[in-house]
């Protein structure tokens, strides 16, 4: 289970009585089937997946199984649950296998309903996770549409992907040019465009938390020095889109952390340049292999800013001579804000025109010691009004923050004694539950 890798019964209680309040408040009663649907062939099958084991983390990533890309679907997941983005292959291996068989499970069940029963469309949160991507793929073997929703611009909003993943950086491109084309009114359309970077500056969010807000405004480092070279590099937390497929490898580097070390490698013994690295705030009170290689790499000319430090992210960003990034949305602001933006990785912007897209670590090189003018903010100004506009109103759902909110003016809480009650377990089980819940809840 993707957010409850341990299965403790307090999370998975919460969960099952959150679903069977939402489903009583549909107004029709719906067909409630169980996920697993599985021949003795299927059941063989997984059996058999339960004897693998994987070396190397590229060994996992190439694993498949027909058209269902199940390594990258057990990493994305396993990267989400523990904020690494090359976890330990060997530490978690148990959870490997326990999120393979899940995953291969709900794979072949989907399929198996698809081929017996007419329906005309699935419905899947996100697409990038084991289980769902499981059931992504499944509808794709079958030819049968496969709408992923995710939130939108903003949080009244949602959005549907269509037989796509929400992280496709063609779909997206294609998106984020054909809503700047519909809009008429330029002046409307700009506007829109700027806010998208007005709001991040002023640690405003729609959709999603603002990581800057315990900044503090205009706050530079102590050892700022205005007449140096200053290169800002933004990194990304990378879990998002570190395991989405091939398409998302970073085009020069192995990964964030070689690229790093490399570029401040070939700059070190340069006294007019100094490298300030923008510790991602979303990072704040992780603790794993990669947040300890940033913290320790080390250079006369370099400073890290940790991810809750009261610099400034903004401040770093307007007083940099040229910002480099490896997918951080940090990357398209520099743009809007007038600086050089070099890419050293991938993105959804990347094939706007926005930014200076090095293909090798020379080149990078190059670029940061060339005088460079800012690009167009044309591409930036459509980013934004893409970001602010994208998906559709609710109409049943009413948002009160990020996880909370009503369906039909009911609020949605935990109610896991009402589930015990209402599931036919004897009295002594329903206690023994309870307890075990009480106990798991004292200890988070």
């Amino acid at each position: 289970c993707d957010i409850n890798f341990q299965h403790t019964i307090n999370r998975c209680m919460d969960c099952i009585s959150r679903r069977v309040q939402g489903l009583e408040l549909l107004s029709e009663n719906i067909t409630i089937k169980k996920i697993y649907f599985l021949t003795q062939e299927n059941q063989k099958e997984i059996q058999e997946f339960e004897k693998l084991s994987f070396s190397s983390l590229d060994q996992l990533k190439i694993l498949k199984i027909d058209n269902f890309d199940i390594g990258y679907a057990i990493l994305s997941s396993l990267v989400s649950g523990t904020r690494n983005p090359e976890p330990d292959i060997e530490v978690h291996k148990d959870i490997i296998i326990r999120m393979g068989i899940s995953s291969l499970a709900v794979y072949r069940s989907i399929q198996n309903y698809l081929s017996i029963f007419n329906f005309d469309r699935v419905y899947v949160y996100n697409g990038r996770y084991s289980v769902m991507r499981a059931v992504f793929r499944a509808c794709q073997s079958k030819n049968v549409d496969c709408f992923l929703h995710e939130r939108g611009s903003t949080l009244q909003k949602y959005c549907l992907y269509e037989n796509v993943l929400p992280h496709d950086i063609d779909y997206i491109v294609a998106q984020i040019k054909q809503s700047w084309q519909n809009s008429s009114n330029i002046v409307e359309r700009n506007f829109i465009g700027e806010k998208f970077f007005l709001d991040n500056n002023n640690n405003i969010s729609s959709s999603w938390f603002s990581f800057t807000v315990q900044q503090q405004k205009d706050l530079l480092p102590d050892n700022w020095d205005s007449n140096k070279l200053n290169l800002v590099i933004f990194n990304s937390s990378d879990d998002e889109y570190v395991a989405i497929g091939d398409v998302w490898n970073n085009p020069i580097y192995l990964n964030q952390i070689e690229g790093i070390t490399k570029i401040i490698e070939s700059l070190q013994s340069d006294p007019h340049i100094h490298i300030y690295i923008r510790i991602h705030p979303n990072l704040k009170n992780v603790q794993n292999e990669y947040t300890e290689l940033l913290n320790n790499l080390n250079s006369p000319n370099l400073t890290i800013i940790p991810p809750d430090s009261p610099i400034s992210s903004y401040a770093l960003l307007r007083a940099s001579s040229k910002v480099l990034t490896f997918g951080s949305t940090m990357g398209i602001e520099a743009v809007y804000w007038e600086k050089p933006s070099i890419l050293a990785g991938q993105s959804l912007y990347r094939k706007l025109g926005a930014t200076y897209n090095p293909k090798n670590h020379q080149e990078l090189i190059n670029l940061i010691y060339s005088d460079l003018p800012p690009k167009d903010k044309k591409p930036a100004l459509m980013y934004g009004y893409y970001m602010q506009t994208f998906g559709k109103e609710f109409k049943y759902y009413k948002a009160s923050d990020i996880y909370k909110g009503t369906f039909k003016g009911v609020e949605i809480l935990p109610k896991p004694f009402n589930l015990i009650q209402n599931i036919g377990l004897t009295t002594s089980k329903q206690d023994f539950i309870k307890n075990e819940y009480m106990d798991s809840q004292t200890e988070i």
